[in-house]
């Protein structure tokens, strides 16, 4: 299998996973979240997008879980992430919130390497974001530092329904 595609398949299959995991749980599925997302890193000013799940995991609408992946592009090879990201939203009574969180990341990375090789890097999102609370479709910003080999920092919009 070629290296382009079998990356975009394994974005494309772990995207997949996601939703038809979500949807097989009925607790799950009810609670759940799902959104599309896109954006910039920083090094070297590769674009990104994304899919996600977000489900409150204590019921109080405080802590939440957000599983992820991205595909970045890039002029010399494909970037993959596949992330578990958690963050509390601060209690607000605007109709929008404010988030930290942190979760363990997976980067799959074949940029400048041999043919046939390839490099995954285990790392830690840190995460800041910001976006509506109400509504069918929710948009929201994030800022992300990925702290890994390769430190970096994105910054991305998304909308969630």
């Amino acid at each position: 299998m070629q290296p382009l595609f079998r990356s975009r398949w394994l974005t494309l299959t772990s995207a997949l996973l996601l939703v038809a995991l979500a949807s097989a749980s009925p607790g799950f599925s009810r609670s759940a979240d799902f959104g599309v997302r896109g954006g910039v890193y920083s090094e070297p000013d590769q674009t990104f997008v994304g899919a996600e799940a977000l489900f409150d995991m204590t019921k109080t609408g405080r802590w939440f879980g957000n599983p992820n992946v991205e595909h970045m592009f890039m002029d010399t090879g494909d970037r993959d992430s596949f992330s578990f990201d958690f963050h509390y939203d601060f209690p607000t009574g605007n109709p929008y919130s404010f988030w930290v969180g942190a979760g363990p990341t997976l980067i799959h990375d074949e940029r400048n390497l041999p043919p046939g090789r390839d490099n995954n890097d285990a790392g830690m999102n840190l995460l800041f974001g910001v976006g509506a609370k109400t509504g069918n479709v929710r948009p929201y910003g994030q800022i992300k530092a990925v702290v890994a080999n390769d430190d970096e920092v994105a910054v991305g919009v998304g909308v969630r329904f």
